[in-house]
């Protein structure tokens, strides 16, 4: 299972990717307000001791002389026409506020007063804040976010992995539940050993649905146990009489030819329907000891049973045996396949050659039919699926059941176009 689509998965994930987005946004959230904050009052501090300062100048100018401007910041009076004597140029575009400036490499608060004379003169008072320690602390400050991030994310993923374990055990003790389940176990409720919660009620939902498949499956058996055993008995009857007409040394050729037509249907109604049953049951019934089937004998059989409708068009068969080929499987299977594939060989020949061919493993059926196209190859074994549904007749079941037996048994058909206008269906055994 793709583990980024397992539901465990997508819990982790979710935690770890709501950790990341909350501890990202609370530490940008928490630098970004300590800066401000920071900045604001320290522009605020100093903004407010230079204005105190500046008004004592206005009132009194022999405070330049008596008392520094701060005792923690670097402070300068001037006028315009000694400023540049005292600070550079840039500094007189300045505003009356704070501004933050960077000089070689230090960042600094500057607050402005132009607001005061003396003597009439305009005095314009600047302090300079040195804020570079502000980064580097700062600095260590996202270091410390750095490590809370990962502190909480290796959390995030253990609480994750606890809460997946804690709310996925339902769903897991379920599926081992139904892991455990073979054909021949016997379905027990599993609603019991759930609470009511929306585990249980997939696991009583489950219940209802074995329940009406379990019905289902019953009846089916039951039918087809009773549909094969009500079968037998008119075909052993009519297979009776048939020996017992054919006993009669009156009878004329003709007559022994009809009965010989109704002994050979009979035989293959026995076996569809004990073909059909084993099919119906899904198991595989093998000859016991060493005996085999010979697919030689029975496709000249299924070629006699072919013989009137051979007499109404210009078809032939032809048999070539390059090995023997013996086939570990029932009689009555090897035969309802192979009817099929020549059956429908013939079938769809008007005129030509229907070549069987018999090798070690497999056997060819070669027709010179009407075909088909690339795009019907693959819907051949399709129940009712028959090509050319307006010319055809039939139900179009008989290589689905070809399909299902070879899978049942482990053979393998394949069915493709071949050199002339037919196909080829190729049967090899296992």
């Amino acid at each position: 299972m793709n583990y980024r689509s397992s539901i465990k998965s997508r819990i982790i994930i979710g935690f770890l990717a709501f950790s990341t987005l909350l501890t990202t946004v609370f530490a940008i959230s928490s630098l970004t307000l300590r800066q401000s904050l920071q900045t604001d009052l320290i522009a605020q501090t100093i903004q407010e001791d230079l204005d105190a300062y500046m008004q004592r100048v206005s009132g009194n100018p022999n405070v330049i002389r008596e008392e520094p401007m701060s005792s923690n910041v670097v402070g300068i009076i001037t006028t315009p026409d000694n400023f540049h004597l005292d600070l550079p140029l840039h500094y007189a575009e300045l505003e009356e506020g704070t501004h933050i400036l960077k000089e070689n490499d230090k960042t600094f608060i500057v607050s402005v007063n132009k607001s005061y004379k003396v003597n009439d003169q305009p005095v314009w008072g600047y302090i300079k804040y040195d804020i570079s320690h502000m980064e580097q602390n700062n600095q260590t400050l996202l270091w410390a976010f750095t490590a809370m991030f990962l502190v909480f994310l290796l959390l995030a993923y253990i609480l994750a992995i606890y809460v997946s374990k804690k709310a996925l055990k339902p769903l897991s003790k379920l599926a081992s539940r139904l892991e455990n389940l073979t054909v021949d176990t016997h379905i027990e409720p599993l609603a019991p050993h759930f609470h009511e919660d929306e585990v249980g009620k997939i696991a009583t939902a489950l219940d209802a649905y074995a329940q009406r498949l379990t019905d289902y499956v019953i009846r089916d058996k039951e039918f087809n146990a009773d549909v094969s055993h009500e079968l037998r008995t008119p075909l052993t009857v009519i297979r009776s009489t048939v020996e017992l007409i054919k006993s009669n040394p009156n009878i004329t050729p003709k007559e022994l030819d009809r009965i010989n037509r109704i002994e050979r249907a009979t035989k293959q109604s026995t076996e569809l329907t004990e073909t059909l049953l084993l099919l119906a049951r899904e198991e595989r019934k093998e000859q016991q000891g060493h005996e085999r089937t010979q697919p030689g004998l029975i496709i000249r059989d299924i070629i006699d049973g072919f013989a009137p409708t051979l007499k109404l068009k210009p078809v032939k068969t032809k048999i070539t045996e390059n090995d023997w080929l013996q086939v570990k499987a029932p009689e009555s299977v090897v035969s309802v396949v192979l009817s099929n594939l020549i059956g429908n060989a013939i079938k769809y020949t008007t005129e030509g050659t229907v070549n069987i061919i018999l090798n070690k493993d497999h056997i060819i059926v070669e027709d010179e039919g009407i075909g088909v196209t690339e795009s019907e190859l693959p819907k051949l074994f399709d129940r009712h699926y028959r090509a050319g549904k307006s010319n055809s007749k039939g139900s179009g079941l008989g290589l689905a059941i070809v399909k299902r037996l070879c899978d049942l048994y482990n053979w393998n058909i394949e069915i493709k176009r071949n050199k002339t206008t037919g196909l080829s269906a190729k049967l090899t055994f296992r």
